[in-house]
């Protein structure tokens, strides 16, 4: 028996044709049953049931192999690519969720670029839209003795931490830049530039004492426009600087080989170093348990030594940053290769032997960091409550549980009423604590300003310090007026109360502002100078002293 269509061979019982598909008809003898009949109600219609109406069609022939292959290869094909673009597109991120390095740096990335947004909203919801042009402010706190011994002191002793910052909110921009100075050198921790086109965050480095800049690609233009000014600082000559300014403007990439080295190194480091997360841990934080991811960092001291000698290596060699390099010990005959390398020697040599950290994260937000050195632990709370800047706290803890808090503040400045309140508290030792409340509403047009802060003398005694009145921002003339309509000092049961007016130009320093003050209370001029004596005892007791290992007289 042959196909009556194609010709090819069929076999006995054989319904279809195996190359063309086509139905075999099946001799008279052996009749091929096409299976039961549907039923169809079709009332009238000829071979009807009486009845009923039923009418009974042949079913539908079966579908042939050839088509059943090719749908079952369609099927396939299909299931393959959806499985491909799962695998495409939720592998990678599922692995970046799950990997705990990752999800480190995504939040560390997060919470900086939070902060800085958050410190721009602050200025604008107090109006500060323009203000000063050209002014440097510069605070500075050095602990060289401390009143108390143990690892917590020893940690705190001779460090310097520096906050410097500039502002030309006329063309919307402003620099900070915080440091943190260790013996002979400094480790710059972080150089924030905010503009309207910009955010840009400068990575750690280490100097010699001085800042140079940075080397972030891409924003060369607008900090070279920025740092390029005469305003950042009278005292600082930016000319033998200019070819590095130079370099960042034209924005000239570290060599493919400089980057590739660093990530081997890095990867290099990864593999020494433990990195743990745990979802959903609860956390003890400001008397409250919490529910937070805990990311736990242990990375060994020799894991570092080699990585940060690796990067260095790579640096040195790049050609682009020898370039820099080259221009700054022109400027500066103490910066040498040698001199570098010892700075970074002698910061690798303080580290403990194995560094542990842990970071507490909400949201993809950092809101605790914990350093554990050997002796005590370094802890930086932010935002535990609310936004980062709504909650600030900085301790010291140490072996046996004793936490000595160095800086807490507590606020509330996100409203979009302009209106921002501060408070919170101040203790270098775990004594003599410092308690302040700030409040400014730029909504007001005056006695907009209020602001106190509490002393413990610790002798039972408290140093008041209180301020009332206005502030006002004046774009046109670009200063900054503050009137104190009411100014008291309160100590060892003496009051001092006047009343002064202070105007900010531009570019003039805070330390030669000048302005005259009106006696408010009944004192000679005796009494006022008594008093003013008492107060500078106090405050070179209770903090000069400490904090210099000297007297002011």
């Amino acid at each position: 028996m042959i196909c009556k269509r194609c010709g090819t061979p069929l076999e006995e019982g054989q319904r279809f044709c195996t190359k063309c598909g086509t139905p075999v008809t099946a001799p008279a003898a052996e009749p091929v049953s096409a299976g039961p009949a549907d039923t169809v109600l079709m009332p009238g219609v000829r071979g009807a049931d009486p009845e009923t109406g039923a009418v009974a069609t042949p079913a539908a022939p079966a579908t042939p192999p050839r088509k059943r292959r090719t749908g079952l290869w369609v099927g396939l094909a299909a299931a393959a690519v959806v499985v491909i673009l799962l695998l495409a597109l939720g592998v990678p991120a599922l692995l970046r969720a799950m990997n705990p390095a990752v999800y480190l740096f995504d939040s560390l990335v997060n919470t900086g670029t939070t902060l800085a947004q958050e410190q721009e909203t602050l200025q604008k919801n107090l109006g500060l839209n323009r203000a000063i042009e050209q002014s440097v402010i510069t605070q500075s706190v050095r602990l060289e003795e401390l009143p108390v011994d143990g690892p917590e002191a020893d940690m705190l002793k001779g460090l310097q931490f520096t906050v410097r910052s500039q502002s030309d909110l006329e063309a919307r921009r402003s620099w900070f830049t915080y440091t943190l100075d260790m013996g002979d050198f400094t480790v710059l921790l972080m150089d924030v530039w905010l503009d309207d086109e910009m955010i840009a965050f400068a990575s750690p480095q280490l100097t010699t004492g001085r800042w140079y800049g940075t080397l972030n690609e891409g924003f060369g233009a607008q900090i070279n426009r920025l740092l390029g000014s005469e305003a950042l600082d009278p005292e600082m000559d930016l000319a033998p600087y200019a070819d590095s300014y130079n370099w960042l403007e034209t924005g000239k990439p570290l060599d493919p080989a400089t980057t590739d080295a660093m990530w081997e190194a890095t990867r290099t480091l990864l593999d020494e170093v433990e990195i743990d997360r745990e979802k959903g841990m609860t956390v003890n934080a400001q008397g409250q348990d919490r529910k937070l991811d805990q990311v736990t960092v242990s990375a060994p001291r020799e894991a570092l030594t080699v990585w940060a000698n690796a990067c260095a290596d790579a640096l040195l060699a790049d050609p682009n940053v020898a370039e820099v390099l080259k221009s700054l010990m022109m400027s500066d005959p103490s910066l040498t290769m040698d001199s570098l390398r010892q700075s970074l020697d002698s910061l690798l040599a303080d580290l403990p032997e194995t560094l542990n950290m842990e970071f507490l994260i909400r949201d993809k937000q950092v809101v605790r960091v914990t350093v554990d050195q050997d002796g005590g632990v370094l802890q930086l709370e932010l935002g535990m409550d609310g936004t980062l800047l709504d909650v600030l706290a900085l301790r010291a803890l140490a072996d046996d549980g004793t936490e000595v808090t160095v800086l807490e503040m507590n606020g509330a400045h996100t409203a979009p009423d302009g209106h921002l309140t501060t408070s919170g508290r101040i203790t270098l030792y775990g004594e003599t604590p410092v308690t302040f409340t700030l409040d400014l509403d730029s909504k007001k047009a005056d006695e907009n300003l209020s602001a106190e802060m509490l002393i413990d003398d610790g002798w039972g005694g408290t140093i008041r310090l209180a301020a009332a009145g206005s502030w006002l921002a004046d774009p046109d003339a670009q200063t900054l007026t503050v009137d104190l309509s009411d100014l008291s000092m309160e100590a060892n049961g003496m009051a001092l109360r006047l009343s002064t007016s202070l105007s900010i130009a531009p570019g003039e320093p805070l330390d030669e502002l000048s302005y005259t003050p009106t006696l408010l209370n009944d004192m000679s001029d005796i009494e006022v100078q008594e008093f003013l004596f008492s107060l500078l005892g106090e405050y070179n007791s209770m903090v000069y002293a400490p904090l210099t290992g000297s007297n002011m007289w």
